[in-house]
């Protein structure tokens, strides 16, 4: 991963976020996220993702231990915001936000066909947080129902960019 895509993602991040996929076969979905950061742990370059045990990616991102990280274009602010309201439980996001699905090369997820640039990312540690270990500000600020996240370590075994 160069330095450049590095940036990509991190600003995708703090300017409007970046969607993540996640699932196998008639049983995946997106989720948008504002929240994660990309670094090194264990001589390998990796992801960190939370995601609340309610959401319908953490169940996915359980079962399947992949998930691939999908940095989206100028023009799909709209989409980003139109994810977070609905559930993948009871509809198809790809389809609602007029996504391709494309096979992931690396991992058995999808990534959106249609997004700049894909991170492909193998869980390789899983990290429940304790109120008890957080910063008692944060807590009170972020997490008003108590409702923590897991945070899921995923190394990046592939990074593609979209040559549209």
């Amino acid at each position: 991963m160069t330095d450049r895509q590095r940036n990509l993602v991190l600003n995708a991040i703090k300017m409007g976020g970046v969607f993540v996929t996640c699932g196998t076969g008639d049983k995946v979905n997106i989720m948008n996220t504002r929240w994660g950061t990309l670094g090194r742990m264990w001589n390998r370059d990796v992801f960190v993702l939370p995601v609340r045990k309610k959401k319908f990616s953490h169940d996915l991102i359980d079962k399947n231990k992949c998930f691939v990280v999908n940095v989206p274009t100028t023009d799909m602010t709209a989409q980003l915001f139109k994810c977070s309201s609905m559930s993948g439980r009871e509809v198809d996001k790809f389809k609602e936000l007029g996504f391709e699905a494309m096979p992931a090369k690396q991992i058995k997820s999808v990534s959106i066909a249609e997004c700049a640039l894909h991170l492909e990312c193998k869980v390789i540690y899983v990290c429940e947080m304790r109120e008890s270990k957080l910063d008692p500000i944060i807590a009170r600020d972020m997490y008003i129902n108590r409702e923590y996240h897991t945070l899921y370590f995923g190394e990046i075994v592939r990074c593609s960019v979209d040559k549209r």
